[in-house]
């Protein structure tokens, strides 16, 4: 998937927009702060220092991916609000660039992010011994050429974009995943999603689409 998809937000999208919990509630039990270990978000030699930091542009976008505002303007403009720049940390609203910036950055970490997050989950005991493995749709932007014309079987129509097979287990963390070109993904992605969510901790049961459960 080429960069571009990131920027859109397409793929950090598809983690983020699974959880179905309250934002302040889910930055409860998450910390961001590691953020700032990665190079990609020093400082850059030239001295430019950051608008904003790394910690409070997570729970930004964060806030903006679960009540579905996607794009850097729209991101922008949800981040204008004062009970979100509260709720986020923020001292005050980020700019445009800075958005785009944070975004852009993060394309390059974003599998190690979704790693240390899925480790905190662990280590904070929020998974549970039922796993449950689906896919579901990724809309995409018209500007994202990588993107193609998907079928959607469940609601019998058609969508832009790609498809992304997720593990998740607890309160709907997800802790495996894999994009596909389609809604509908191919026994070997679903068993290849499932290792990724083994290696995670082994679960009791696994529960996949049609209603069937396999023990572990």
């Amino acid at each position: 998937m080429a960069s571009a998809t990131l920027q859109y937000g397409s793929s950090v999208e598809s983690f983020f927009n699974v959880v179905e919990t309250e934002t302040l509630a889910l930055f409860e039990p998450s910390s961001f702060e590691f953020l700032e270990e990665f190079d990609v978000f020093a400082p850059a030699e030239t001295g430019r220092t950051r608008e904003h930091e790394p910690p409070e542009m997570m729970r930004g976008f964060f806030h903006c991916y679960h009540y579905d505002i996607y794009g850097i303007r729209p991101v922008e403009r949800k981040l204008q609000n004062i009970g979100v720049l509260l709720s986020c940390g923020f001292d005050r609203p980020p700019s445009r660039d800075a958005v785009d910036r944070f975004l852009t950055d993060l394309e390059h970490v974003v599998d190690e992010v979704f790693n240390h997050l899925v480790e905190q989950a662990t280590a904070r005991g929020l998974l549970d011994v039922t796993y449950c493995i689906d896919s579901t749709d990724v809309k995409a932007v018209p500007a994202d050429q990588d993107a193609s014309k998907c079928s959607d079987p469940t609601d019998e129509e058609y969508y832009y974009g790609y498809g992304c097979t997720i593990v998740s287990t607890g309160q709907e963390i997800p802790i495996a995943a894999e994009f596909t070109e389609s809604k509908q993904a191919a026994e070997e992605t679903a068993m290849c999603v499932t290792r990724d969510a083994l290696a995670v901790a082994k679960p009791r049961w696994i529960i996949g689409d049609r209603s069937c459960e396999v023990r572990c």
